[in-house]
């Protein structure tokens, strides 16, 4: 039933959306990468990227305009998501060979030259999330499980809380004791971690589409959802999270990333979208930029940091701005 619900609504929404003057977008610059590229963090002037089986590609981005491989590190088993913390990086790796996938801890102190540091091996690793402000611990998303793994001691990583989800965990959001996973073919599936095991997961509600990627802003809750491109949902209360509005993309929504009032969508085969989401009862497109196939995004400052399967690195920026 929410389902049927969820979906009328995008109907009515779309047959009322007013047609703007959307804004133009150009290419700074592009990087080529061995392999796929998956996920990317950034820290300072670097860009850590999860290349799949390219492994993990570090990117000199100092000079925007003049982007280079600054450091590499490869493993036999392909590597899907990176969130960095100080002077580690945090790989998600998918499962290969018996017991060699999962989360992998890889010391970037020296980005020309990273070096392993421990593994926790047992899982299928999608993404990773490590909060700044959380030091002992990071969050996996590692498909039909939601993981919270123990790194105070990086050389032994070990899982501290895991739970079985009834859908594909395939990114998260972790905001003080909240977790938000973005959990595919379910939607949103919420966790309160000062909760004890048996009633952690709070709340779900389901999404059009496929829940890809989530980002949190405030009292909403940001989903790439397949198909259904861009999906919002008021989490003011999380044991009860509302549908508030969406905007269907063209492409196929993999990655989501929201700052100053505008998300920014990787579109698959439809490249980038940006969407004006001030009234998030109303979002409209801001503009776009056409790439062969865009799977993930951050954003820092003026810059828009772009995954493409085909080009690498991509990193854009607003014209005229």
């Amino acid at each position: 039933m929410t389902r049927k619900i969820i979906l009328f609504t995008i109907l009515i929404l779309s047959c009322h959306r007013p047609q703007v003057e959307t804004h133009n977008f150009v290419i700074v610059s592009e990087c080529r990468l061995p392999g796929y590229p998956k996920d990317i963090d950034i820290k300072g002037n670097y860009a850590y990227i999860a290349n799949d089986q390219g492994g993990l590609q570090i990117v000199d981005i100092s000079n925007p305009e003049s982007t280079y491989i600054v450091g590499h590190y490869y493993h036999q088993t392909n590597i899907q998501g990176v969130a960095v913390r100080d002077s580690f990086a945090y790989l998600a790796l998918a499962a290969g060979p018996p017991n060699n996938g999962g989360m992998l801890i890889v010391n970037v102190a020296k980005p020309s030259n990273p070096t392993f540091v421990g593994q926790d091996n047992w899982f299928y690793g999608y993404n990773v999330f490590a909060p700044e402000n959380d030091t002992k611990f990071v969050y996996i998303a590692a498909r039909y499980w939601f993981i919270v793994e123990d790194v105070s001691w990086p050389q032994y990583p070990s899982y501290v809380r895991r739970f079985a989800t009834p859908g594909n965990v395939h990114n998260l959001y972790v905001i003080d004791s909240l977790a938000f996973l973005a959990c595919e073919q379910m939607g949103l599936i919420i966790y309160n971690l000062n909760n004890p095991d048996s009633t952690a997961q709070i709340s779900e509600m389901d999404t059009p589409s496929n829940a890809r990627d989530i980002n949190i802003l405030g009292n909403y809750a940001y989903i790439a959802d397949g198909y259904d491109g861009l999906v919002i949902i008021d989490i003011t209360n999380p044991q009860n999270p509302a549908f508030v509005s969406s905007f269907d993309t063209p492409g196929y929504a993999q990655g989501v990333f929201v700052k100053d009032n505008l998300a920014y969508i990787a579109d698959g085969s439809d490249g980038l979208k940006v969407i004006d989401v001030s009234d998030p009862y109303n979002p409209i497109l801001y503009g776009e930029k056409d790439t062969p196939y865009a799977y993930c995004l951050y954003v820092k400052d003026s810059l828009i940091y772009l995954l493409d399967r085909d080009l690498g690195l991509v990193i854009i920026e607003e014209e005229n701005r």
